[in-house]
């Protein structure tokens, strides 16, 4: 083989992780995603955020914030239930860490990912074809010693690298559609993870939190509101682009997370309560329909802008929020796992997408001239950075899960999750920090 000769890289889902790991490697390698679902998948309106770890890799493969609606978000903001302010941080977050935090809606999101992976070499100014993207193919089989994958239709391909993130379930990635048990895949309800461990034993768990999702646009709340006026948290005059946490401070543990979207004329809100019983649907998929009066309800001594806003919700969305106890390895072979396959989490730390967005940075390992031999090692030096990082915003995360002390914590966490600067620094500080 050609020292210069591209890798063969096939991706399993066109999520979040897969969609920029194919914009990581199109340069350099011949990139395929295959996606069991078709080209219009529905990912629906709720927004994401993005904290400075991951927006430096998005703005280093050329993310364009104004397609995207991308709103920067410059501190936080805690209240009490009646919109009573009670902390405000400025976090300054572009001189400490180099990149601000950005909010936008999970539709526009991946559309620009998709952009990122798909446009032609020279919109993007790089090198390299675009990744070919193809849609209603299930992947059902992996021999990931191999490299080859099956599809639902019995045909096999053989790559040189295998990457997983799959169907994904976590509110901090960015496809979602109904599970599919003829999947290889589903998420933090991952079959292939099976395959890569190689044992039983490692499925997402419920934490016992419940969480409704809803975006409405100013219109819509203006509408709602009637009389009143935009809330302190929301009106753009008195937000200054804060991401607010509105606590009920009652021992409930419901908490409400609001940020704005797509040029800031939509708003999102996430609406958290403890709540211990389960139904299939919300255990299964977290592309669920919520019901908005038990939303209404469980939320209803709130202020009443705040209650008027939820009543008025067109979408609401709802998921009992799961997790995944670390697993002892992401890779085997030619094949390895990221995003919520690997290192499913909450929403409580902010930090689920952007551990998805570094997973896929990890593949720059793969430079040009890269060999097939070399993949399995590679791909476990990008592992050992991944996995142990991951475990740890994992175990700060979870700290979360009461839902007391959320800014608090995000805010003291913020060095560790935000000074990251990609792989090769990575590994680079592991370095001098063996020789020190």
């Amino acid at each position: 083989m050609d020292n210069e000769a591209p890798l063969r890289v096939i991706i399993v889902g066109s999520g979040l992780a897969g969609l920029t790991a194919a914009r990581i490697l199109r340069e350099h390698h011949n990139v395929t995603v295959y996606e069991r679902g078709d080209a219009s998948i529905a990912t629906g309106g709720q927004g994401i955020m993005i904290a400075p770890n991951g927006v430096k890799i998005l703005e280093s493969i050329g993310y364009d914030r104004n397609r995207a609606g991308s709103v920067p978000i410059y501190g936080i903001r805690v209240y009490d239930k009646d919109a009573d302010v009670k902390e405000d941080v400025n976090m300054d977050l572009k001189s400490r860490f180099g990149a601000d935090c950005m909010s936008q809606k999970r539709s526009d999101f991946r559309d620009e990912l998709m952009r990122l992976a798909t446009a032609p070499s020279a919109e993007l100014g790089i090198k390299g074809a675009p990744a070919t993207m193809v849609f209603n193919a299930a992947v059902v089989g992996l021999d990931p010693e191999e490299g080859v994958v099956e599809l639902s239709d019995g045909s096999k391909l053989t790559a040189d690298v295998v990457i997983g993130k799959w169907t994904e379930h976590n509110p901090l990635s960015s496809i979602e559609i109904e599970p599919n048990e003829d999947a290889v895949a589903n998420g933090v309800h991952s079959r292939l993870r099976t395959t890569v461990v190689g044992q039983e034993g490692y499925a997402a768990r419920k934490t016992g939190l419940t969480c409704y999702r809803i975006a409405v646009s100013v219109e819509d709340a203006k509408q709602a509101l009637g009389e009143l006026p935009l809330p302190h948290w929301w009106d753009p005059s008195t937000c200054q682009n804060r991401s607010s946490i509105l606590y009920a401070a009652d021992g409930s543990a419901r908490v409400v997370t609001a940020y704005p979207l797509r040029h800031q004329t939509y708003f999102n809100l996430s609406c958290i309560l403890k709540k211990q019983d389960s139904t299939e649907s919300t255990t299964d998929s977290w592309h669920k329909e919520g019901d908005r009066a038990k939303m209404v309800e469980a939320f209803g001594d709130f202020h009443e802008p705040l209650v008027r806003i939820l009543a008025a919700a067109t979408e609401v969305k709802v998921w009992e929020l799961q997790d995944l106890e670390p697993l002892p390895t992401w890779v085997r072979g030619r094949a390895m796992l990221i995003g919520d396959a690997a290192h499913a989490m909450t929403p409580m730390q902010g930090q689920g997408a952007n551990m998805s967005i570094e997973d896929a940075e990890s593949f720059r390992l793969l430079a040009p001239g890269t060999r097939r031999e070399d993949v399995p090692d590679l791909l476990k030096l990008a592992e050992s950075v991944r996995r142990p990082r991951t475990a740890e915003v994992l175990a700060e995360t979870r700290k979360s899960h009461s839902t007391f002390g959320i800014a608090e914590r995000a805010i003291r966490n913020m060095a560790f999750n935000c000074e990251y600067n990609g792989i090769h620094e990575a590994l680079k500080t592991r370095q001098q920090e063996a020789e020190a």
